[in-house]
């Protein structure tokens, strides 16, 4: 390994601090730049902006590897530069590369003539091609990182991809950073480097909705889909890390934004698309699937006190983004709603109806309905006596199955997501 070689990220968003930490890990000298001095400052203080599993301590522990920045001019001292900020979406799933293509723009300024560029933040097929920078050493890098796993991910990936535009071997000081991974390297053209990592959200986004599709023909039938998900697990065609649990809906923004890209490439080449529109469809009608209990709840019973467990979109990450807790937030206004939530520590509603609580006994004591919608581990702890005391109507809506039905009083209307559903 080149002693001094140096590699360089520009954006400290949740894509670009994880990875830029993984490397600091692997042992290279690792310059972080982020235009907003708040972020670089905490850095600096050795505090991650962002909550993810192990960050902060890995940090901590790499802190001299780590040179955090506001000042661009930093990166010219950099053998390679990854372009690492998170692409911004809209609700539908629309990125917004304006800002992407500034901070390029803005980079391509600051290198040094010999330095690799990365686009590691996703990107449409096509947009490598257009970047004013030698062929040679341009880049593109798939990442596949999952929010509560992120920097495991980072350093332990099943594979690298990598896009290019160059039929020479990679650049040596670029392949030094990636031969550290220890994994095998797949390289392909742009195009096909782009359209991989949508391909990846793709089959998982066909997995999450098919399992809700058939989890919802449970809630009907009588089946219970805990059961039927534990005997595909055993099918290696499918296998054990299958996403097999029934959930709200497609969330966080990454998986929407690339059913927004392959529907828009669809329409675009002038291809079928109602398969991926109905994808968007099953998602949205599954994100309604608590308001839906609600609803029915309120034609056999008043109630008017509703606590909501978990804001963020899923366990393991304080990211709200399309969250399942804010779209029913936003359909409650009139109830009173208390939250609480392990991470998540501040809400951007400014009700009269919302109270954010300190901890779960207090979001729980009073309540009517209780509803679990983000499953972390966390909630499991909750005292079922403490529960049974305090929930009011004795109704509990746990979409994730969180609780074992045999362990809560018969009293309790325990509704969950893939099991036969008495409202």
């Amino acid at each position: 390994m080149k002693k001094n070689l140096k590699v360089g990220f520009v954006g400290m968003s949740h894509l670009g601090l994880n990875y830029a930490v993984a490397t600091a890990k692997k042992n290279f000298n690792v310059i972080c730049y982020d235009e907003n001095k708040n972020i670089i400052n905490s850095l600096n203080k050795k505090k991650s902006p962002i909550f993810e599993k192990n960050l902060n301590k890995n940090i901590k522990s790499n802190f001299d590897k780590l040179k955090f920045t506001s000042d661009l001019n930093n990166i010219k001292f950099c053998d390679v530069v990854y372009i690492s900020k998170d692409v911004e979406t809209d609700e539908d799933g629309k990125s917004d590369l304006k800002g992407i293509l500034l901070l390029i723009h803005k980079t391509l300024n600051c290198l040094n003539k010999n330095a690799c560029l990365v686009i590691l933040c996703q990107v449409p097929p096509g947009f490598c091609k257009k970047i004013n920078w030698k062929q040679d050493q341009l880049f593109y890098q798939v990442e596949t990182l999952i929010f509560g796993q992120a920097l495991y991910r980072a350093l332990h990936p099943e594979r690298i991809i990598i896009g290019t535009n160059s039929k020479k071997e990679i650049n040596k000081n670029f392949l030094k950073v990636l031969k550290a991974f220890n994994c095998p390297l797949i390289k392909m053209n742009y195009e096909s480097a782009e359209l991989a990592k949508i391909s990846i959200n793709a089959f998982l986004i066909s997995t999450v909705t098919t399992t809700n599709i058939l989890s919802e023909i449970c809630e009907k039938v009588g089946g219970d889909w805990s059961d039927i998900a534990n005997s595909l697990r055993l099918d290696k065609r499918i296998g054990k890390y299958a996403y097999l649990k029934p959930g709200l809906g497609i969330s966080g923004g990454n998986l929407e934004r690339d059913l927004y890209t392959i529907k828009k490439l669809q329409k675009l080449h002038k291809l079928n698309h109602k398969f991926i529109a109905e994808l968007q469809n099953k998602s949205i009608s599954r994100k309604k699937w608590i308001l839906n209990i609600i609803n029915k709840l309120k034609k056999k019973n008043s109630f008017k006190k509703i606590t909501i467990l978990g804001l963020a979109y899923k366990e393991g990450t304080h990211s709200v983004k399309n969250s399942p807790a804010l779209y029913l937030i936003k359909k409650l206004s009139k109830f009173k709603i208390k939250v609480y939530d392990p991470v998540v520590k501040k809400i951007t509603f400014n009700r009269k109806n919302i109270y954010l609580s300190k901890n779960i006994n207090e979001a729980i004591r009073g309540c009517d309905i209780l509803i679990v919608s983000t499953p972390w581990s966390s909630f499991k702890k909750i005292n079922i006596s403490f529960l049974e005391k305090n929930l009011r109507k004795k109704i509990l809506i746990d979409p994730y199955n969180l609780y074992d039905t045999a362990f809560l009083s018969k009293k309790i209307n325990h509704i969950c997501m893939g099991k036969k559903i008495n409202v």
